[in-house]
């Protein structure tokens, strides 16, 4: 099993897709177990909600089933180097939580060229 971190617009791609089938044959595949804290899920709560791409009670149910497929951490805050400071708590996750690397579609992340853990995204 490998602990890895998927980005909130990789998780709210999916959900807007309504089909996370393609994201959980990957997990099952390659073994991946997601780490979650609370920061990441509210992130994808408020954007499906804000966005209007679903109501409270859809990004409810998405944020539920990502928490049952998911491993919850609270991560120490170390991590300042990101080029988006909002982005050094998946860097905290993942180092803290030895993940493998974070899987990402936001080109920010995919472009930095110091990086404590592998970013990928998920072409």
């Amino acid at each position: 099993m490998y602990f890895v971190i998927f980005d909130a617009n990789v998780w709210i791609k999916y959900a807007r897709a309504k089909n996370t089938a393609p994201l959980l044959d990957r997990m099952l595949n390659y073994r991946f177990i997601p780490i979650v804290n609370n920061y990441l899920l509210s992130e994808i709560f408020d954007a499906l909600v804000e966005n209007k791409w679903m109501n409270k009670a859809q990004a409810t149910s998405v944020v539920e089933f990502i928490k049952k497929i998911s491993l919850m951490e609270t991560e120490r805050v170390v991590y300042r180097l990101s080029s988006d400071p909002k982005d050094n708590y998946l860097f905290d996750l993942a180092i803290q939580n030895n993940c493998v690397f974070i899987i990402t579609d936001d080109d920010k992340l995919l472009r930095m060229k110091l990086k404590p853990v592998s970013v990928h995204s998920t072409t």
